[in-house]
Protein backbone atom coordinates (compact mmCIF):
# COMPACT_ATOMS: atom_id res chain seq x y z
CA UNK A 1 0.00 0.00 0.00
CA UNK A 2 1.25 3.48 -0.86
CA UNK A 3 1.76 5.83 2.06
CA UNK A 4 1.96 9.61 1.99
CA UNK A 5 4.29 11.12 4.61
CA UNK A 6 2.55 14.11 6.16
CA UNK A 7 3.09 16.53 9.03
CA UNK A 8 0.54 18.46 11.05
CA UNK A 9 1.55 21.41 13.19
CA UNK A 10 -1.19 22.46 15.59
CA UNK A 11 -1.07 24.30 18.93
CA UNK A 12 2.65 23.76 19.61
CA UNK A 13 2.42 20.11 18.59
CA UNK A 14 4.01 18.48 15.58
CA UNK A 15 2.60 15.15 14.33
CA UNK A 16 4.52 13.21 11.68
CA UNK A 17 2.56 10.31 10.21
CA UNK A 18 1.97 8.25 7.09
CA UNK A 19 -1.44 8.50 5.41
CA UNK A 20 -2.55 5.25 3.76
CA UNK A 21 -3.43 5.97 0.15
CA UNK A 22 -5.96 4.09 -1.94
CA UNK A 23 -4.45 1.32 -4.04
CA UNK A 24 -5.44 3.13 -7.26
CA UNK A 25 -3.83 6.46 -6.31
CA UNK A 26 -2.41 8.02 -9.47
CA UNK A 27 -0.10 10.62 -7.92
CA UNK A 28 1.17 10.63 -4.35
CA UNK A 29 2.68 14.05 -5.08
CA UNK A 30 -0.61 15.59 -6.18
CA UNK A 31 -2.50 14.15 -3.19
CA UNK A 32 0.07 15.80 -0.92
CA UNK A 33 0.01 19.11 -2.78
CA UNK A 34 -3.80 19.33 -2.88
CA UNK A 35 -4.00 18.44 0.82
CA UNK A 36 -1.43 21.08 1.78
CA UNK A 37 -3.16 23.75 -0.32
CA UNK A 38 -6.59 23.03 1.15
CA UNK A 39 -5.32 22.84 4.74
CA UNK A 40 -3.30 26.05 4.37
CA UNK A 41 -6.23 27.88 2.79
CA UNK A 42 -8.57 26.75 5.58
CA UNK A 43 -6.00 27.75 8.23
CA UNK A 44 -5.69 31.24 6.70
CA UNK A 45 -9.48 31.59 6.59
CA UNK A 46 -9.82 30.53 10.24
CA UNK A 47 -7.15 33.01 11.33
CA UNK A 48 -9.06 35.82 9.58
CA UNK A 49 -12.39 34.52 10.94
CA UNK A 50 -11.64 33.24 14.45
CA UNK A 51 -15.32 32.95 15.41
CA UNK A 52 -15.87 30.20 12.82
CA UNK A 53 -17.19 27.15 14.64
CA UNK A 54 -15.99 23.60 14.00
CA UNK A 55 -19.57 22.75 13.04
CA UNK A 56 -19.61 25.44 10.34
CA UNK A 57 -16.24 24.26 9.05
CA UNK A 58 -17.37 20.62 8.91
CA UNK A 59 -20.56 21.64 7.07
CA UNK A 60 -18.49 23.57 4.51
CA UNK A 61 -16.23 20.54 4.04
CA UNK A 62 -19.31 18.31 3.67
CA UNK A 63 -20.68 20.64 0.99
CA UNK A 64 -17.34 20.57 -0.82
CA UNK A 65 -17.16 16.77 -0.68
CA UNK A 66 -20.82 16.34 -1.67
CA UNK A 67 -20.27 18.57 -4.70
CA UNK A 68 -17.15 16.70 -5.79
CA UNK A 69 -18.81 13.30 -5.28
CA UNK A 70 -21.90 14.39 -7.22
CA UNK A 71 -19.95 15.64 -10.25
CA UNK A 72 -17.59 12.65 -10.33
CA UNK A 73 -18.26 9.90 -12.87
CA UNK A 74 -18.27 7.23 -10.13
CA UNK A 75 -21.04 5.60 -8.14
CA UNK A 76 -21.84 8.06 -5.34
CA UNK A 77 -22.50 5.41 -2.68
CA UNK A 78 -19.22 3.62 -3.40
CA UNK A 79 -17.28 6.89 -3.22
CA UNK A 80 -18.98 7.83 0.07
CA UNK A 81 -18.11 4.44 1.55
CA UNK A 82 -14.53 4.80 0.39
CA UNK A 83 -14.30 8.34 1.81
CA UNK A 84 -15.71 7.26 5.17
CA UNK A 85 -13.16 4.45 5.42
CA UNK A 86 -10.30 6.72 4.32
CA UNK A 87 -11.22 9.34 6.93
CA UNK A 88 -11.49 6.68 9.63
CA UNK A 89 -8.13 5.19 8.62
CA UNK A 90 -6.62 8.67 8.35
CA UNK A 91 -7.54 9.42 11.96
CA UNK A 92 -5.91 6.13 12.94
CA UNK A 93 -2.81 7.07 10.91
CA UNK A 94 -2.59 10.39 12.75
CA UNK A 95 -3.09 8.68 16.13
CA UNK A 96 -0.18 6.37 15.28
CA UNK A 97 2.08 9.26 14.29
CA UNK A 98 5.12 10.62 16.07
CA UNK A 99 4.07 13.49 18.33
CA UNK A 100 6.59 16.17 19.28
CA UNK A 101 6.04 19.27 21.37
CA UNK A 102 7.45 22.44 19.86
CA UNK A 103 7.85 25.99 21.08
CA UNK A 104 6.80 26.85 24.62
CA UNK A 105 4.57 23.83 25.18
Amino acid sequence: MKKLPFTIIHKNTNVDFFFDLHEETKSLKQVGEISEELINHIDKFLKKNPTTSDGDLFQALALLIATRVYISPFDNEKILDMLFNMVKDGISNIDSGKISRIGNS
